[in-house]
C-alpha cells in the first residue's frame, strides 16, 4: 500500500510506503527518504518501535503523516499494534479512534502514563 501527499512545491510528491522486508514504514519527499516507523512482526501484530523524521523535514506534519498511513494500514491487514513509540502515543492520543488497534494482551508502553 502506497500513498501519494500533495508536496508543499508543485513537482515534487511525499509519498508512504510499506517495506515489510526492512520492517518500516517509509515517507519520502520525491527521491529522499525522509522518515521511518520502524516495526517487529510478531504473528498478526506489528510492534511499534520508533519514528523518526530527518532534521531538514520536521516541523512540517509529516511524521502525523507517516503514522496516520501506518495505522490505516494496518487496520485494513487487520493487524493490531503493541506500541512503544512516544510519538505513536501521541498521535493516538490525539486521534483516539486508533485506539482499537492496541493489542489489549501487549500494549506495550500504552497507557502506562495515564495512571
Amino acid at each position: 500500500m502506497t500513498s501519494r501527499e500533495a508536496s508543499p512545491t508543485d513537482e515534487v510528491h511525499v509519498e508512504v510506503a510499506d517495506n515489510p522486508d526492512g520492517r518500516f514504514y517509509e515517507l519520502r519527499y520525491g527521491d529522499q527518504a525522509a522518515g521511518l516507523l520502524v516495526y517487529e512482526t510478531a504473528g498478526s501484530r506489528r510492534v511499534l518501535t520508533h519514528t523518526t523524521i530527518r532534521d531538514e523535514y520536521r516541523g512540517q506534519g509529516w511524521s502525523k503523516l507517516l503514522i496516520r498511513f501506518a495505522l490505516d494500514d494496518l487496520a485494513a491487514k487487520g493487524a493490531t499494534i503493541t506500541n512503544y513509540c512516544p510519538v505513536v502515543d501521541r498521535f493516538i492520543e490525539a486521534n483516539p479512534g486508533y485506539e482499537q488497534l492496541i493489542d489489549p494482551d501487549h500494549p506495550g508502553n500504552w497507557g502506562r502514563s495515564r495512571g
